[in-house]
């Protein structure tokens, strides 16, 4: 893993280093993610990939008739100059007609299948991308080192397949056609085509091995790059946009991504530099070495050992055998490249998630003599990854099918985390919680949540339209308007939907079209609405009135009983007005429940809970 040093460069541990250094054997190691490399192409269109084999194998042979057409033309165009007659040469230019227009068609040919293969991989591996991640535990969507995984896996790994299943085929045709040179080369001397082959291996090496340096660079700077992407989404999304101007923060957040998009530059600079006088001095040592072989063949002309044609012949022939025997290294070059950075997809589709459904999973029966499920956690202690301190220790208690309580505390007591634990974002580390008396983790996931309707305080702001919004509460439900109108109606949101233009099809935020900008009180009946919905017999609100004005949370509080009837209801909340309507409180401090009981009971007990309730209604004295 990558050890981020603020003060410096990132350090690696020992392992990384390890890899960062070039060996020449690691070249050939991209052979062997090449057949994974080929699954995935041959998954998203196997007839175009069949299409593009078919064309690289016909395309090999049309450089070496070239070479010998150009010969042959030469030499008959001379013998027409004898005869004084066009005989001799229609042959050859027929035949070269038809060459050339054999090329250019697979060319064509070749650019199409290309470009439409692209098209379906491109897909195929975002839509593999997304349903990996859909199957991920929610620990792996809050580490770091993950993100810098995702992102290569999408933003790298799209193109790179069938960049390289390309040049793998370019690679084989150029072996076809370096061969058929070669032995071409080897009628005139064969020192010619031995040093047409040795000449391009050094640029090759150096090639390769600024290729991993490029792409280490690129592992070094993604941590800060991800933060370059959230300076650019600070300055350019409305979530952000209002505080960013009335703080004028656009040159303090400007600065920082002009300060990294610099250090990015002088990094990348250094290295180029480097790499471009490397490839010029091993160029300009291919270009001398070729100017030699030329003047030897010429020099075989004007002692007419060969003819003129011939001349032509092996002159171009020498050109396109280091010209080839180069593409091939450049071709091994590049798939190494490749495969850096399609070996950040492959590892990202090895994650498993820890939290997974049973193999037989036991059905949630919700008792028709009863309101709700009955919901207890035993001995229940949490310490989320990467932290020491508990969230949670030892928590115990139970609540009655169809009772709601409410969970009061300080920031960061645990209230969120027992939600997270309840609907299996996270297991606990020790203890169990059950749900109609069971584990839950002898329920299937998807069902398990399927049977309880929650909004966070963080809800999410769907830019989508209305009937959408509340509709993916219940994706069953989705285009069930009397559904989605019933659920507005409990949360007050069908007097906002009321007031839009377009009602339940009006379009929410200002992402596309003509997007309608709520507040933060009528985004959060929206929200409300998407949990009614679910109708589950299992209701978790996190603060499900902090952003309503005292109207609108009145008629919620007024309607409160009616609405969580039937339901087994937990919620969280600062405001005591809202906390008092609950059968029982429970008051967690530290990861623990402290204090639990009605309204009354705990005022009567003269505790925390109390003192916290006397210091807000003495705000409103």
């Amino acid at each position: 893993m990558m050890i981020i040093n603020p003060g410096g460069p990132p350090r690696r541990s020992p392992h990384i280093e390890d890899d960062e250094k070039f060996r020449l054997k690691k070249l050939f190691t991209s052979f062997k993610i090449l057949p994974r490399v080929l699954g995935l192409v041959w998954d998203a269109h196997p007839w175009l990939l069949l299409a593009m084999a078919f064309v690289t194998l016909l395309s090999a042979f049309v450089p070496v008739a070239q070479v010998i057409l150009v010969g042959l033309l030469i030499d008959r165009t001379l013998e027409a100059i004898t005869h004084q007659t066009l005989d001799p040469i229609w042959f050859p230019v027929i035949l070269q007609l038809i060459i050339s227009l054999l090329n250019q068609l697979l060319l064509n040919l070749d650019s199409l299948i290309q470009a439409l293969l692209q098209d379906r991989v491109s897909s195929h591996i975002q839509l593999m991308i997304l349903q990996k991640a859909d199957t991920l535990d929610l620990s792996f969507f809050e580490d770091p080192d993950f993100y810098d995984t995702l992102r290569y896996a999408s933003q790298e790994s799209q193109n790179r397949p069938i960049t390289m299943i390309t040049q793998t085929f370019n690679l084989c045709q150029t072996v076809v056609t370096l061969l058929s040179l070669c032995a071409f080369l080897f009628r005139l001397s064969w020192w010619i085509a031995l040093v047409g082959l040795v000449i391009p291996i050094p640029s090759f090496i150096a090639n390769a091995y600024f290729g991993l340096k490029n792409y280490w660079m690129l592992r070094w700077q993604s941590p800060e790059k991800r933060q370059q992407l959230y300076l650019n989404s600070v300055m350019t999304t409305d979530e952000y946009n209002k505080e960013v101007k009335l703080f004028n923060l656009g040159a303090f957040f400007t600065k920082r991504y002009k300060d990294l998009a610099d250090k990015f530059y002088y990094q990348n600079r250094g290295l180029q530099a480097v790499r471009s006088f490397s490839n010029f001095f091993w160029t300009a040592l291919s270009v001398i070495a070729n100017s030699i072989m030329y003047l030897y063949i010429a020099y075989l002309a004007v002692l007419r050992i060969i003819s003129l044609g011939a001349l032509s012949q092996f002159t171009l022939a020498v050109t396109q055998a280091g010209q080839q025997f180069q593409n091939a290294l450049n071709g091994l070059t590049s798939m190494y490249e490749h495969t850096l950075y399609i070996d950040n997809l492959f590892t990202f589709l090895t994650y498993q998630p820890k939290i997974v459904s049973p193999l037989d999973p036991e059905p949630i029966a919700v008792p028709v003599q009863q309101s709700g499920l009955s919901i207890e956690f035993r001995n229940v202690s949490f310490t989320y990854p990467g932290k020491t301190e508990p969230a949670l220790k030892n928590v115990s208690f139970l609540l009655r099918a169809g009772e709601t309580i409410a969970l009061v505390g300080r920031n960061g007591a645990g209230k969120t985390t027992l939600v997270k634990l309840l609907t299996r974002l996270y297991d606990p580390d020790e203890g169990e919680v059950l749900i109609g008396g069971k584990n839950v983790k002898a329920y299937s996931i998807y069902e398990l949540r399927e049977h309880i309707g929650v909004i966070f305080q963080d809800f999410v702001k769907y830019n989508l339209t209305v009937q959408e919004n509340i509709g993916v509460g219940k994706v069953s439900e989705f285009d069930n308007r009397s559904t989605v109108r019933a659920a507005a109606q409990k949360s007050g949101a069908d007097e906002v939907i009321s007031r839009l233009d377009d009602g339940y099809q009006s379009l929410l935020g200002h992402w596309f079209g003509n997007g309608v900008q709520l507040s933060g009180g009528e985004w959060q009946k929206i929200a409300l609405a998407r949990a009614f919905i679910r109708d589950a017999p299992i209701l978790v609100l996190d603060e499900p009135t902090s952003a309503l004005d005292a109207k609108s949370e009145y008629d919620i509080f007024t309607r409160f009983h009616s609405l969580t009837s039937e339901k087994t209801t937990l919620f969280i909340s600062h405001r005591f007005s809202t906390v008092r309507l609950a059968d029982r409180i429970f008051l967690l401090d530290n990861g623990a429940i402290i204090e639990s009981g009605s309204h009354q009971d705990l005022l009567k007990l003269d505790g925390q809970y109390a003192e916290l309730f006397n210091l807000q209604a003495e705000a409103y004295r």
